[in-house]
């Protein structure tokens, strides 16, 4: 399983804009590799966020 294949098909449906050769190339992830990917992702954006508040607050 290629966690960065999923990478930018999971930011590019978060942000809705992907290219059509892209999107065919999507389809061929698995759910469960998207999923883990979205996990992933979210678990970074939260710890950053954490840290960054954490860091404001000092």
């Amino acid at each position: 399983m290629n966690f960065w294949r999923g990478v930018p098909a999971v930011l590019s449906a978060f942000i809705g804009i992907r290219r059509h050769a892209d999107a065919q190339r999507d389809q061929r992830l698995t759910a469960l590799q998207i999923v883990l990917t979205a996990f992933v992702l979210a678990g970074c954006l939260a710890g950053g966020l954490l840290l960054l508040v954490f860091w404001l607050v000092g």
